[in-house]
């Protein structure tokens, strides 16, 4: 899961700061918001991967700890 989540923030990231490049090398209207945003969505989307990843590590964990408990009784 968390090898899906990186790639898949990777392309993103990838082609949103592309076109932010882009956009700055043809010298087209509001280039530099074109990728600050592509910057700022890169972030966001790894942020959001790497939180995930955590989240799910936490439930199995919760997860497992329940079933022991419930088990004891």
């Amino acid at each position: 899961m968390k090898k899906f989540l990186m790639i898949y923030a990777s392309v993103f990231s990838f082609i949103w700061i592309g076109t932010g490049i882009y956009a700055i090398i043809t010298n087209q209207p509001s280039h530099y918001g074109v990728l600050l945003f592509g910057l700022a969505f890169s972030f966001t989307i790894f942020l959001a991967s790497w939180f995930s990843n955590w989240l799910i590590k936490h439930y199995k964990k919760i997860d497992t700890m329940t079933k022991n408990l419930s088990i004891k009784k």
